[in-house]
């Protein structure tokens, strides 16, 4: 019984030793208490410095942000380029594609041709390349088109807004022109679209405004090319002045004709206190140079002289009678302050 109660005498002291051990190991060593996988042992400070060395070889030099250019745009003559090789910023490089379509390099002895090609493609042989020179085992290069300067059209007359676009994808005539704004007013109804017809010559194409703006055909909507010039044609009018029923202006359609019998029916004749016998038809030649024809009204509406064809700005005045200087006030709607001058020169005449 005695050895007993001493076997759980010591039984018990051992039990109180084990548990104040415990306590006295946790207050001195707490970190050892926590779970291993919540706390990362510090890393000496020359593991720190190896980490952001690593960090800075493995970001790519900075390369000027890239176009909208689709996947498909193919890559031509003085577009920029940006070119990105991971893990190697050293050979990040901006390019400008050469006049003979291809891309020179610095650390390649020999350019490469790109014409035609998309930045995939491009991106595949330059990797190709820097393999072959063993500079790397497995190297990955990405191609950029940060501007677009090879394919061009020009964009203007008559719109709102003349530009040269590029064009990096197919464009009809009609996006071509809502991309400059439109026509403004005073445009006539006419697109001259000129182009080179493969043999280096110039062709063009006289389309219809108003159709070429409805979308709905192909024959006038019609696909815009690399190196085109689309240009909206003002209207083409024919002034009318002096002591006549209507002065104004009124549009001459390409290809129309307009006569001067067929003018003089469109106003009303003129006034009973005019002179239709000077009438004058004041037009300028190829040079320049300011003409005057005379026209006997009373006889070509008789048809006793030939009728007479009008030309686009051709002004058609008809003198007074009185002497008075008819026609200022009149030719305020003809063609603006222009028109106003040419007739009162016209008047002092």
């Amino acid at each position: 019984m005695v050895a007993r109660l001493s076997a759980m005498r010591l039984t018990g002291g051992a039990v109180l030793i084990a548990a104040v051990l415990s306590v006295v190991l946790a207050m001195v060593t707490p970190e050892r208490a926590q779970s291993p996988s919540s706390v990362a042992p510090a890393p000496p400070s020359s593991s720190l410095q190896t980490a952001s060395q690593q960090q800075e070889m493995s970001t790519p030099a900075p390369v000027p942000s890239p176009t909208s250019a689709p996947p498909e745009y193919r890559i031509g003559t003085g577009d920029v380029l940006g070119i990105t090789v991971y893990d190697m910023p050293e050979l990040n490089r901006t390019a400008v594609v050469g006049s003979q379509g291809t891309l020179v390099l610095s650390y390649f002895q020999r350019p490469i041709e790109i014409d035609g090609k998309t930045t995939l493609q491009v991106g595949q042989n330059v990797a190709s390349e820097l393999k072959q020179l063993q500079i790397l085992l497995d190297p990955q290069v990405m191609v950029t088109v940060i501007r677009v300067e090879s394919k061009p059209v020009v964009v203007g007359g008559s719109v709102r807004s003349p530009q040269v676009l590029q064009e990096m994808r197919p464009l009809t005539l009609q996006e071509a022109l809502m991309l400059a704004g439109g026509p403004m007013e005073g445009a006539g109804n006419s697109v001259l679209v000129t182009r080179d017809d493969g043999t280096g010559s110039a062709v063009s194409y006289d389309l219809s405004l108003k159709k070429v703006l409805s979308g709905t055909d192909p024959k006038f909507n019609i696909p815009v090319n690399p190196g085109d010039t689309v240009q909206v044609l003002p209207d083409q009018n024919v002034f009318v002045a002096g002591d006549v029923k209507r002065p104004g202006a009124f549009t001459l359609g390409r290809g129309e004709k307009l006569t001067v019998s067929k003018l003089m029916a469109l106003i009303g004749g003129w006034e009973p206190t005019a002179k239709p016998g000077s009438a004058v038809i004041v037009r300028d030649d190829a040079n320049g140079q300011r003409q005057t024809v005379p026209l006997d009204l009373p006889k070509i509406m008789a048809r006793k002289t030939p009728d007479v064809t009008l030309e686009a700005n051709d002004l058609v005045y008809v003198p007074s009678s009185t002497g008075k200087a008819i026609g200022l006030t009149a030719v305020k709607g003809v063609g603006g302050a222009a028109m106003l001058a040419l007739g009162y020169l016209i008047i002092r005449r």
